[in-house]
C-alpha cells in the first residue's frame, strides 16, 4: 500500500465581491482569491484551505462580517445539505439575484431585458416532488439530499421546501429504511405528493425482489403513513406493494396516469403560472386550426393547447407517450414518439400549425429551434428550465424575424440556483 502524502489544511479569511450564477461568491484574499457558497457581497468570511499534492478545495466556515441582507436560514440542514444554496438570502435581494440570471443571460445574447416581468416566486412548502438517497454505515442509517459537491448523504430530519404531506413522509420512509437497507448498502427514494396522495417507490442496491417479511412490513408502514401509493422497482420489475387508486394528475381536460418517476414541474403552484402565460398567449390571436407540444412529456401544456385547437404531441419518452395517448383517446389529440434532439421537426412540418409550445431539457433545443425560426408559425411559447440555453435560443428565434414580446421568470425551486422561464414570440 503506497503512503499518501496528508493535506495541508490552513485558515483563511477574505471579502466576498459578487454572486456568481451558480449561487457562489467570489472571495478576494490574501492567501489567494477563491469562490464560496453560502456568502453575500460585502461579507467578510473566514474559510479553510484543504491543499492536496495536485489540487487545493476551500471550505466555507463561518461569517465575520455579515451583509445586511443576510437573514437566518429557514432549515437547521443549511450549508450541510446541498439542497438549498441561497437560504440565508433576504427576499429582496433573492428576486434581484434570481432576476439577474435570466437578466445578464439576456446582455450576453443580445436581447432586450427590459421585456422580462417580474419575477414569481413559489413559497415554501409547495415542492411536490423529490428523490432522496439512503444509506447505512455501520448501524447508523443517513437519509436525505447530497451535501454540496458531495456523494455524502445528509442526515435528513426536516425539509421546509417540501410539501407538508412530504415533510409528514419522512419518519415513515426513514422507518422503512431502518429496517431495508443493511450496512453500507444504498437506496433510492422517489416521493410524490398530488392534491394529499402521496405516492412513494423505491429501489434497493443489490436487491431484486422483496421478501415477504419485508413486503408486508412495507404495507404495515405505508398504512400506518396513509400512502396512496407504494411501490418497489427494480430494473423493469415492479411490485406494487398498496396501491388505495390510480395516480392520476390534471392538465386541462386530461387526466394522465403518473408515477414517482414521472417528470412532473416541481410544484403544482408554478406549473398553474406557467399553463396561465401559455393560455393567455393563446388567447391574444385565436381562433386556431392545429397546434404543436414538442418535448409534450405527459402533457403538462397539452391539456393547454387542446382548448384551442387540434393539438399533435412530440416527445422521445415513449411511456410518457403512452400514458397521453391513453388519457387523450377521445379527444383531438395525437401523440407521437419522436427524438427530437436527433429528428426535429422540419420547417414544411411546421408550418401547418397556429401556434407552438416548446419545452426541451436543459440542454435547450438549438436544431428544432433552427427550423421554428425558419417557418411561419404565427405564435412560438418557449418554457425553459435554464437561462443560458433559453437566451441562445430566443436569439435565433429573433434573427429570423420573431418578435420576443415577454420574457417570464418563474422560481420553482426556492432556494436553489436554478429559474424557470417562460418566452412569447410572434412572426
Amino acid at each position: 500500500m503506497r503512503n499518501q502524502t496528508p493535506p495541508i489544511i490552513t485558515q483563511a479569511s477574505g471579502k466576498t465581491i459578487r454572486l456568481k450564477r451558480d449561487s457562489f461568491a467570489e472571495v478576494l484574499s490574501e492567501s489567494g482569491d477563491t469562490e464560496l457558497p453560502f456568502c453575500l457581497p460585502g461579507e467578510e468570511v473566514k474559510f479553510e484551505r484543504v491543499q492536496y499534492p495536485r489540487r487545493t478545495n476551500t471550505y466555507f466556515k463561518e461569517v465575520i462580517k455579515p451583509s445586511a441582507e443576510r437573514q437566518e436560514a429557514a432549515c437547521k440542514h443549511f450549508t450541510s445539505c446541498g439542497g438549498c444554496m441561497l437560504q440565508h438570502v433576504k427576499e429582496g435581494f433573492y428576486k434581484e439575484f434570481k432576476t439577474s440570471l435570466l437578466t445578464n443571460a439576456f446582455l450576453e445574447h443580445g436581447l432586450d431585458p427590459y421585456i422580462i416581468e417580474p419575477i414569481q416566486v413559489v413559497p415554501m412548502g409547495q415542492r411536490r416532488r423529490a428523490n432522496l438517497e439512503a444509506v447505512k454505515k455501520g448501524d447508523k442509517l443517513f437519509m436525505g439530499f447530497h451535501r454540496l459537491q458531495s456523494h455524502q448523504i445528509i442526515d435528513m430530519e426536516e425539509c421546509p421546501v417540501l410539501t407538508p404531506p412530504l415533510q409528514a413522509a419522512l419518519p415513515y420512509l426513514r422507518e422503512a429504511m431502518e429496517a431495508l437497507v443493511e450496512p453500507y448498502q444504498k437506496a433510492k427514494i422517489f416521493v410524490l405528493e398530488l392534491e394529499g396522495d402521496v405516492d412513494v417507490a423505491i429501489e434497493i442496491q443489490g436487491v431484486s425482489e422483496l421478501t415477504n417479511t419485508q413486503r408486508e412490513m412495507l404495507k404495515i408502514i405505508a398504512d400506518r403513513a396513509s400512502w396512496t401509493r407504494l411501490q418497489f422497482r427494480h430494473r423493469k420489475f415492479y411490485d406494487v406493494l398498496k396501491q388505495e387508486k390510480p395516480i392520476t394528475t390534471q392538465f386541462g381536460g386530461l387526466n394522465v396516469a403518473v408515477d414517482p418517476w414521472t417528470f412532473l414541474q416541481a410544484s403544482s403552484l408554478a406549473q398553474k403560472w406557467m399553463q396561465d402565460i401559455v393560455r393567455k398567449a393563446l388567447e391574444i390571436s385565436k381562433p386556431y386550426t392545429r397546434v404543436l407540444d414538442l418535448f409534450c412529456g405527459r402533457g403538462t401544456f397539452t391539456g393547454v393547447l387542446a382548448d384551442f385547437g387540434t393539438v399533435d404531441a412530440f416527445e422521445g419518452d415513449k411511456k410518457a407517450i403512452q400514458a397521453l395517448s391513453e388519457a387523450s383517446s377521445d379527444m383531438a389529440l395525437l401523440a407521437f414518439e419522436r427524438d427530437l434532439f436527433a429528428n426535429p421537426l422540419i420547417t414544411a412540418e411546421l408550418n401547418r400549425y397556429d401556434a407552438v409550445v416548446i419545452d426541451p431539457p436543459r440542454a435547450g433545443a438549438k436544431a428544432q429551434t433552427e427550423q421554428l425560426a425558419a417557418s411561419q408559425v404565427p405564435l412560438i411559447i418557449y418554457i425553459s428550465c435554464n437561462p443560458e440555453t433559453f437566451a441562445r435560443d430566443a436569439k435565433i428565434l429573433e434573427n429570423d424575424g420573431y418578435t420576443f414580446e415577454k420574457a417570464y421568470p418563474i422560481d420553482q425551486f426556492l432556494w436553489a440556483a436554478h429559474l424557470e422561464v417562460v418566452g412569447v414570440f410572434r412572426k
